[in-house]
């Protein structure tokens, strides 16, 4: 072989190496254009979800005390796409009173659900979360409360996966909401996130109610603390 052939040779070589590290950079390109985490937590499919919300209920014996007397009390929650359809709701007192009465969903509420809380009762309520409901919001129908000391929103959390290493990519879907409730004499004294050691849903433990909803009685919580005398609330909760 000449070196003319050397040379030519070379030379291809060169163009070969050059076209691999282009098609290899474009490569990475286009593994650079995958999804951020802030387009993934816009892109969230608000899919229904059984068994999506559960809560744990510590009720006061002397819930909703009136006249030196405890009382059962009525906790609805309610589910919407749109925070401020919850606020809207809490900040008139009126029509929170007459939709409570009523049993029914007020506007711009995708789903209710009611259930009444007795006295030193221990609860566990597990709840379907609706199609399209990004937020959570309770009210504890006490009779002498004020509305922030009765009642909480949420936000539906999410699961946030990141694949990848170079150029990483973000997927996100909602999960579960579990809630530990306390409910004082007068007023919700804690209302937090925090991982719950539940049955599972499909438990025979678990009693259906009429309003779609599972309950299911637990032990006393003896933790030794004053459970009930403090406002105290999640560090979760959405303002």
């Amino acid at each position: 072989m000449n070196d003319q052939q050397i040379s030519a040779l070379t030379t291809a070589r060169r163009l070969a190496a050059r076209a691999c590290a282009v098609a290899a950079f474009s490569a990475l390109a286009g593994c650079a254009a995958g999804v951020t985490e802030e387009q993934a937590r816009a892109d969230v499919r608000w899919d229904y979800m059984p068994d999506a919300l559960r809560i744990d209920i510590d009720a006061s014996p002397r819930l909703n005390e009136y006249l030196n007397a405890p009382h059962t009390l009525l906790l609805t929650i309610f589910q919407t796409a749109d925070a401020q359809a919850f606020r809207n709701l809490a900040d008139d007192p009126d029509r929170l009173r007459a939709t409570l009465a009523a049993g029914g969903t007020a506007t711009g509420v995708i789903q209710t659900t009611r259930y009444v809380v007795s006295p030193g009762a221990r609860v566990a309520l597990s709840i379907d979360r609706a199609q399209q409901a990004r937020y959570i919001g309770i009210v504890a129908g006490y009779y002498d409360a004020d509305g922030p000391r009765s009642m909480r929103l949420y936000d539906v959390p999410l699961q946030i996966d990141k694949r990848g290493w170079f150029s990483p990519t973000y997927r996100a879907a909602p999960r579960m909401l579990e809630l530990k409730l306390r409910l004082g004499a007068q007023s919700i004294t804690d209302a937090r996130e925090t991982r719950l050691r539940l049955p599972p849903p499909g438990a025979r433990a678990w009693m259906l109610l009429d309003c779609g909803a599972k309950s299911l009685t637990l032990p006393p919580d003896d933790t030794g603390e004053d459970k009930h005398g403090s406002d105290a609330t999640g560090a979760r909760r959405k303002q």
